[in-house]
């Protein structure tokens, strides 16, 4: 059975993978990466609960990806991360929305295919 503290959601063996491609890291300790995840998975959780605060406060059921933009520009220990989300278009902003379109989607035409072989 394994041990309740070393069981994490990111997987370990490919944390540790990544860490040793850069040149400078030498060995690694086999509770480096479990820490690592364990970070990752309290970081994650933290940005999706303060996105989901973001689309409670405007009363939308759908948890979007402005959502997460918005969290990153309001919280300031997401700072390093405006960057990133800074092309994500915003409907609250005059961003256009996809699924806000007055078009109907259409679908793509398959090219037909002859069976003369």
């Amino acid at each position: 059975m394994r041990n309740k503290n070393k069981v994490t959601k990111f997987p370990v063996a490919r944390i540790k993978k990544i860490m040793q491609k850069d040149e400078e890291v030498g060995k690694v300790a086999q509770a480096t990466p479990i820490l690592i995840s364990k970070a990752l998975e309290l970081f994650m959780g933290s940005l999706v609960e303060e996105m989901t605060k973001v689309a409670v406060q405007r009363s939308i059921r759908r948890v979007e990806i402005w959502h997460l933009k918005h969290a990153i520009e309001q919280i300031d220990t997401f700072d390093f991360l405006r960057e990133i989300v800074q092309p994500i278009p915003d409907p609250t902003n005059g961003g256009v929305e996809e699924e806000t379109s007055t078009e109907p989607k259409r679908r793509k035409k398959r090219a037909k295919v002859d069976d003369d072989d």
